[in-house]
């Protein structure tokens, strides 16, 4: 046996430094990468809260830029680590549904669903989803599997490419909401209110409607006694809507020279620019019996309505909701016509797109500036006629119908 010469020691201390400095470097990379990726997840982590934050901003840009921005942790190229926060980025945007009227961010809010893709068994309870696109540009489907959608409000949303089996409509409002292209087999509508909704190749084989109120003769005739979608094959609705465009006046009987010109130019724009049919008349042409049953009839045959919200009433001194607990001294307050209440009451059952033509000053009862609807608009009285064809509210009133 070989003697352990000193030439050997200094060899084997050689090759346990190499060792050393190996471990060291594969420890020291093995640290740095796992401070880098540390680093880089609490930015990340920071970002995600910057933009949550800057959702509540006062600052309508912010928000708005805050909406687009919140849709980057959809993006299926970030690392496996991060995929958490694409779960929270859809519970955040669902939260705030719950609360935001309609609107340019409510909206711009709820399309950043579509750039989640797959949003099954997502809790979208309650949530305003009014008017969004719910579809993909690339042409790949969004997935709605079990996604929760009781009591959330459609009205005017488009479904495009929805891959929504055993999908909950419970109770959800699908006033004038298009479905299109899409598989919602054992999709749960029970309850559902389907005004004027429409339905293009959609597979609703074992859909439940039970207590659905205004299905599509299409989807009713397919119904079982259980109230379920017999057929296999994809189906198709047809529109509902009026081939003349008629638009109701709910205004006052009599008013000032200034509001009553007000109400020719509606009406000149509606009738000389537009080719609609306007249903105008004042308290003189109003029949000796049978006023509900006029105002009835002509709001049946008309395809929107616009509501003139002029000052009808002066409360110099008053009481609000006298011998309850909000019991409150008004001043100085005015009210418009009662008409307008029941007028506007029966459009809207009659699923009329309303635009409100409002004084600055009346804020009460349908004019009231806290109500949201996206198939509501309103305007003030005193903005400029010459360009009220171009006002945004307008315009998107008129898409309404």
């Amino acid at each position: 046996m070989k003697d352990f010469s000193f030439s050997d020691f200094l060899q084997l201390l050689a090759i346990l430094g190499l060792v050393a400095a190996i471990v060291y470097g594969v420890i020291k990379y093995v640290h740095d990468y796992l401070r880098r990726k540390a680093i880089r997840l609490d930015n990340y982590y920071k970002s995600f809260n910057t933009v949550v934050a800057q959702l509540s901003s006062e600052n309508k840009t912010s928000q708005l830029s805050a909406a687009v921005l919140i849709r980057r942790y959809f993006n299926d190229a970030v690392p496996k680590e991060w995929t958490d926060l694409r779960d929270e980025a859809i519970n955040v945007i669902s939260s705030l549904l719950k609360i935001l009227p309609c609107g340019v961010f409510q909206k711009t809010l709820g399309d950043g669903f579509a750039y989640a893709g797959n949003l099954t068994n997502m809790d979208l309870q309650s949530t305003n989803l009014q008017n969004l696109y719910l579809g993909r540009k690339d042409g790949a489907p969004i997935v709605l599997e079990n996604t929760d959608m009781f009591m959330a409000d459609l009205s005017y949303a488009t479904l495009d490419n929805i891959q929504g089996q055993q999908a909950i409509f419970f109770n959800a409002i699908l006033y004038h909401t298009q479905i299109k292209n899409s598989d919602l087999t054992n999709a749960n509508f029970i309850g559902a209110d389907l005004s004027n909704a429409y339905f293009g190749n959609v597979q609703l084989n074992g859909a439940c409607f039970q207590r659905a109120t205004n299905i599509p003769e299409e989807i009713e005739v397919l119904l079982s006694e259980e109230r379920k979608v017999t057929s296999t094959k994809p189906v198709t609705t047809y529109s509902t809507k009026r081939e003349s465009k008629v638009v109701f006046f709910s205004m006052p009987g009599k008013m000032s020279k200034e509001d009553e010109i007000l109400t020719k130019d509606y009406q000149a724009f509606l009738k000389d620019e537009l080719h609609y049919d306007v249903i105008y008349y004042t308290k003189d042409e109003y029949p000796e019996f049978g006023q509900f049953n006029k105002i009835r009839r002509d709001i049946m045959r008309s395809s929107a309505m616009i509501a003139f919200g002029f000052k009808q009433i002066s409360i110099e001194k008053g009481v609000s909701h006298p011998h309850t607990a909000i019991e409150k001294q008004i001043e100085g307050q005015y009210l418009p016509t009662p008409w307008n209440e029941l007028e506007i009451g029966m459009g809207l059952m009659h699923n009329l797109p309303v635009l409100l033509v409002k004084d600055k000053d009346i804020n009460s009862g349908v004019f009231d500036s806290k109500l949201s609807e996206c198939f509501v608009a309103t305007i003030t009285s005193d903005y400029d006629n010459r360009e009220v064809r171009y006002n945004t509210e307008v315009k998107r009133w008129l898409a309404a119908f």
